[in-house]
């Protein structure tokens, strides 16, 4: 009796979370952050347009309110061209509720909802054009101009991001040359910013990025996560839903 309950339980579950889901509007390709562990964060202009909330910004254009309400200080982040993120726990003190459910979370306000999904993460570094370009899911949340090794110093081929990794690492080869926002992807193969980076190769074999303008660097070093895969290829840039 008491086995035939629990899977009476357990389908019932099941059954109210499909339906849930089913009831889910549109599905947002949320942000995550290695240096922000388990914190989703979600484009504030997506997440406002499904619940029906009003952005109101200060005269610099920055968001204050949301839906009349102050936005919570330290809520916000930036993509890398500069969009805004929102924390999703921020958006229960805005008045919506948050379901978490296997694989997703559902965000409800009144008759309003959607759902949002944190994929894997993966990087393509492209030598031919000079371009670094990341995706979570489907969602490209960088791209930037790099400069990599002179002399074809950079090796193509499949990586992943680690172990190691410092917000400031000094070169054990090159004089101590300054790395910020450093990290490996390849034994001496590092990804880091740098004070000069041409749209040409011009390193010892790094993969360098800028550190100026929106800090494409220190993005990098704060979202990626360690074991995500990183493609460094010679050729065009591939489809990156492939």
């Amino acid at each position: 009796m008491k086995r035939h309950l629990t899977a009476l339980a357990s389908s019932l579950a099941l059954f109210i979370t499909s339906q849930i889901s089913a009831l889910a509007g549109p599905t947002l390709e949320a942000v995550t952050f290695a240096s922000d562990p388990g914190s989703l964060y979600v484009p504030l202009q997506e997440v406002a347009q499904a619940l029906h909330w009003v952005i109101r910004r200060n005269p610099d254009g920055q968001c204050t309110q949301l839906h009349l309400t102050p936005v919570p200080p330290g809520s916000l982040r930036q993509l890398g061209d500069g969009r805004e993120l929102l924390h999703s726990l921020s958006l229960q003190q805005v008045g919506a509720t948050l379901l978490p459910l296997p694989g997703h979370t559902l965000v409800r306000r009144g008759r309003y909802d959607c759902t949002l999904v944190a994929s894997p993460k993966r990087v393509e570094v492209n030598l031919a054009t000079q371009q670094l370009r990341a995706w979570q899911g489907p969602r490209l949340v960088l791209q930037s101009h790099i400069s990599s090794g002179r002399n074809g110093r950079t090796p193509t081929g499949q990586f992943r991001v680690g172990p190691f990794r410092a917000r400031m690492h000094y070169s054990n080869r090159y004089q101590r040359a300054p790395m910020p926002y450093s990290v490996q992807i390849n034994g001496h193969i590092f990804i880091h910013g740098y004070s000069s980076v041409p749209h040409f190769p011009a390193s010892h074999g790094c993969i360098r990025l800028p550190l100026d303008g929106l800090n494409p660097a220190k993005f990098f070093f704060e979202w990626v996560d360690n074991g995500s895969p990183v493609q460094v290829l010679q050729g065009s840039p591939q489809n990156p839903r492939s």
